[in-house]
Parts: C-alpha cells; structure tokens; sequence
C-alpha cells in the first residue's frame, strides 16, 4: 500500500531559500537585543546608594 500522508519534498535551489533576515527573525533579534541592553543598564546603576540612609 502507498504511504498517501507523506509528501515529497520539492527541490530547493540556494538562491530561492529567501531572505536570510527575514521580518520575524529582525523583529526577535532586535527583541533580545533590547531586553538584553535594559537589562545591562538596570545590573549597572548604582547600588551602593541605599547605605547612604
């Protein structure tokens, strides 16, 4: 019997995969990218102004 639910993969040149940044993945990066910048800001602010009160 045949396997009906299994499709065959068309083939795919190198210069038809797309772009490489795609928007979904700019939009991740520059996600990570943000989050992990605030992040580093906030780890850097000062902490030693509490003892002062």
């Amino acid at each position: 019997m045949l396997d009906t639910d299994v499709r065959p993969q068309a083939p795919v040149d190198e210069d038809d995969r797309g772009p490489v940044f795609n928007r979904r993945r700019l939009v991740r990066v520059v996600a990570v990218l943000t989050i992990g910048i605030l992040t580093v800001l906030a780890l850097w602010q000062d902490p030693l102004y509490a003892d002062r009160f």
